[in-house]
């Protein structure tokens, strides 16, 4: 198996603005550019090859280290939200008979660019997926902790302002991952494509255990659910007693004011 060169998928931004980046090469000769809708494919002699999907993530094929940090400096203008650390995935290429991925290492019989495009997306969602997995993991340790309390003490410990500040964590995590849930199922770019192309997608998602990182995700955002709810209704009880507390306090005042007009009568 001879190893010849990487691909490397890397998690840039929110998203890309199509028309700044069509209007960017669309200028430049020394880039050969082709607009879809999903993505832009580049060309450059001496180069490689790279796939900007407009969803925030670039995936190069045959492009070094250097010129890759490059490009992404050349394409940052057309950033939307840019992430300060970007997830990345890099496999070697190999040239033999069938397809497959072994570990770190990608192997192809054919260097088409139907076979680039199809694992290109599969790469693509896969450090799009890693970065929402990144988000949760850094939310979930403090979460955990809040039912771990409830159990142990019979409430939760932290001030209304804290809890408010939870949960619009826990609701900005949420967003980002469902303004993007789309992101991560089949591509509507393979309803019209080859089987042989939908095959080699569907066998790097499943190399790369993409559904199931899916479903564990999923589950770890509905842990995520229960306990919004349970600050919620945290909330709403310290609301509730707060409430009650002024009402009480009210009434004694009330009653107090009574008892003094009935033991001392005006005139």
């Amino acid at each position: 198996m001879l190893i010849n060169s990487t691909c490397h998928a890397i998690c840039v931004a929110e998203s890309f603005r199509q028309d700044r980046l069509r209007d960017y090469f669309k200028g430049k000769k020394e880039y050969r550019s082709q607009i879809h809708p999903d993505y832009i494919h580049i060309k450059r002699d001496q180069w490689g090859e790279a796939y900007v999907f407009m969803h925030g993530s670039v995936v190069f094929w045959g492009v070094g280290i250097v010129e890759v940090k490059q490009f992404l400096k050349v394409i940052s203008h057309s950033s939307v939200d840019p992430y300060e650390h970007r997830e990345e995935e890099i496999y070697n290429l190999a040239q033999e008979s069938g397809f497959e991925i072994v570990d770190s290492d990608i192997i192809m019989e054919h260097d088409s660019e139907e076979t680039k495009v199809a694992v290109s997306f599969a790469l693509a969602q896969a450090v799009t997926l890693k970065h929402y997995e990144s988000i949760i993991a850094k939310a979930m340790p403090d979460l955990i902790t809040l039912p771990t309390e409830l159990a142990k003490n019979g409430r939760i410990g932290i001030s209304k302002k804290k809890a408010l500040k939870k949960t619009g964590e826990i609701f900005l995590v949420r967003a980002q991952i469902n303004l993007h849930s789309d992101l991560l199922d089949t591509p509507e770019y393979f309803w019209e494509r080859t089987e042989q192309e939908e095959s080699i997608y569907n066998q790097v998602i499943q190399e790369i255990d993409l559904r199931k990182r899916i479903r564990k995700l999923n589950h770890r955002l509905d842990i995520i659910q229960s306990t919004y709810d349970l600050l919620r209704a945290h909330i709403e009880h310290k609301d509730g007693m707060f409430l009650e507390t002024t009402i009480i306090v009210l009434i004694l005042i009330e009653i107090i004011f009574m008892s003094m007009q009935y033991m001392w009568p005006p005139g």
